[in-house]
């Protein structure tokens, strides 16, 4: 019997050494994993990649080439397909920004529409790019009208649906003709335009010159006033 209860005991004691051990070779690999990332960007892992930060890195990653940028990774910034935009268009509210981030005019225009989203506690702005879907049209030298691209069937579509907000095709002397210009930041509710604003603010003739500090609050002024449209904000006095 004895030696029954001593070949338990030790049996016992092995596993209990063994479970040991494993807790402590755990403990060491999550301890040396914790350290060894302390200083990695988890943003850089794509599985973690949010519309934030791919926007902050697509407009940053010009700043060598055009303005230079910061944009805040937790910007409100979402990108939306052509079905997305039009389901908005047709009865949704919010705000839709039409840029791309080599757009110089688009360059100044951002960061003041963070700034006004981030003082109304906006977290979600709209991003659509049709850069690529645009049609390009000019006149010949018989001042006919010629289309040297194509545009989709979707740009279309959305040039139909703001044909009364957007501005006129320059160049092509036909006031009909519409186009879709960058930036252009659409304040929508209900399906309805209630503001929209394209390029900055006219005292700015160059955008490679930026913003003066009137100019910016001039533009901020411009979309908080927007803001204050589509979500019925109130301002008290003095506001």
């Amino acid at each position: 019997m004895k030696t029954i209860k001593s070949k338990e005991r030790k049996k016992l004691l092995i596993r209990g050494s063994i479970l040991l051990v494993v807790g402590i070779i755990s403990l060491i690999l999550v301890l040396y994993n914790n350290f060894s990332n302390k200083d990695k960007d988890p943003f850089k892992d794509s599985n973690t990649v949010t519309d934030a930060v791919k926007f902050k890195n697509e407009y940053e990653e010009l700043n060598d080439k055009s303005l230079k940028l910061e944009i805040p990774k937790n910007n409100p910034m979402k990108y939306i397909d052509y079905m997305e935009l039009m389901e908005i268009l047709e009865d949704g509210t919010g705000i839709i920004y039409f840029g791309f981030p080599a757009c110089p005019w688009c360059r100044n225009a951002v960061p003041v529409l963070l700034d006004a989203a981030k003082e109304k506690d906006i977290n979600e702005i709209y991003y659509f790019n049709a850069l690529e879907m645009r049609d390009i049209k000019e006149l010949d030298e018989n001042g006919n009208i010629i289309t040297k691209k194509e545009g989709t069937e979707q740009y279309k579509n959305i040039v139909n649906k703001l044909y009364d907000y957007l501005d006129v095709y320059e160049g092509l002397n036909d006031d009909s003709i519409k186009r879709l210009y960058f930036p252009n930041i659409f304040f929508i509710q209900n399906g309805k335009v209630v503001k929209n604003n394209m390029a900055t603010v006219e005292s700015q003739t160059d955008p490679k010159i930026p913003l003066n500090d009137e100019q910016y609050q001039e533009l901020k002024n411009i979309y908080l006033d927007g803001i204050n449209k589509i979500y019925n904000y109130s301002c008290n006095e003095g506001c």
